[in-house]
């Protein structure tokens, strides 16, 4: 009987105003791990990040550290109410860096853990034109306006040197600002096109975009590879 009047008294502290004394912050990311595969030297990528909020009270973030110039991070702060969510965009560039590497940009908070981070991963190619089985050209889609001269649509090249089909899957695309036309397959030793078509808001706006997808190489290794696409627009002064 004693026991369970202590247990009763307890419950009864641990609940005030409604609010259970086991009650905590949760914050989880989505995706967990961004890998932008196979990128060259000195250029920029960005990935959405959705920061979801799924414990009892509200998500208090008091620092992000993201441990490496190389990786931006749009906030430092930010309050998130439970079952609301935060999408940000984390930008990523690759610099002088070469080969593998991993960075955990972390996410420090109110909850039980203290912090959850994020894994980055890329392999930074010195000359991507020599990449086997297969390499994109241009490395870049610059969507730039020049000009009056409005251009809706932008191709890209994915060429194979291999004697075996490659196969490709997309696997990120923010169709924010454009619509992506994106090849299934690479045939032996030619050449599949991709093709952005800006959207109205894409023909309006300057951005910069990442598309990542994946192919299966001979030991049938599944690698990613990253495609920025880039927009800025020129038009002189009075020239409207």
């Amino acid at each position: 009987m004693r026991v369970l009047l202590l247990l009763s008294i307890l419950l009864l502290m641990g609940d005030v105003g409604g609010m259970s004394a086991w009650a905590a912050a949760k914050l989880e990311l989505s995706p967990e791990k961004i890998d932008f595969g196979r990128v060259p030297q000195y250029t920029k990528y960005s990935h959405k990040v959705v920061l979801k909020s799924t414990g009892d009270i509200p998500v208090e973030i008091h620092k992000v550290n993201s441990y490496c110039d190389c990786i931006l991070v749009p906030i430092q702060k930010a309050t998130i109410k439970p079952g609301d969510s935060l999408i940000i965009e984390i930008t990523f560039s690759s610099g002088s860096y070469s080969s593998n590497h991993e960075w955990r940009p972390h996410f420090y908070y109110n909850g039980p853990k203290r912090d959850i981070y994020l894994r980055v991963l890329a392999d930074i190619v010195i000359d991507h034109q020599k990449l086997k089985p297969i390499h994109v050209h241009p490395h870049s889609v610059v969507a730039s306006q020049y000009g009056d001269s409005t251009k809706h649509e932008f191709e890209f090249n994915i060429i194979s040197v291999s004697d075996e089909p490659v196969p490709l899957e997309l696997i990120y695309n923010d169709d924010e600002f454009y619509d992506l036309d994106f090849p299934l397959y690479v045939l032996p030793y030619d050449t599949a096109v991709g093709k952005i078509i800006l959207n109205d808001k894409g023909v309006e706006s300057e951005f910069e975009k990442s598309i990542i997808f994946e192919y299966i190489d001979a030991k049938s290794k599944k690698i990613h590879y990253s495609i920025p696409v880039r927009r800025r627009i020129f038009i002189p002064k009075g020239s409207r």
